[in-house]
């Protein structure tokens, strides 16, 4: 019975299957390695730019913070002729400060779309 099962294993089909099952296996291990290492860089790029993202979020959140209030006190029955005249004031202001208040909105909305678009 010995000497079938030494026969089996001399067997030059068996040494062939036996090499290719091995490097199917060492194969799909070192994929899994280099998948495993590109998460991990991944991960490191994710978290960097969350960090940068998370530097200007804060005057973004703020700025729409203001701009909400703003839409929710014209809807205050008690604030809204002070929100008219606030409006009426905002239309006789020059048009440079309006330029300005633009400038600043969109220094802060569209330079973030504009990082994005280029990535």
């Amino acid at each position: 019975m010995w000497s079938i099962i030494g026969a089996f294993f001399k067997n030059p089909v068996f040494s062939l299957v036996a090499d290719k099952t091995l490097g199917a296996i060492n194969h799909h291990l070192e994929v899994k390695k280099l998948e495993r290492i590109a998460e991990l860089e991944a991960m490191k790029d994710v978290s960097i730019a969350q960090v940068e993202s998370s530097e200007r979020s804060l005057k973004d959140e703020w700025l729409t913070i203001f701009i909400s209030a703003i839409i929710t006190c014209c809807f205050v029955p008690n604030l809204q002729p002070y929100m008219i005249k606030g409006f009426e004031i905002l239309k006789s202001a020059p048009t440079e400060i309006l330029y300005a208040i633009l400038i600043v909105f969109m220094g802060s909305f569209g330079v973030n779309i504009l990082d994005k678009y280029k990535k």
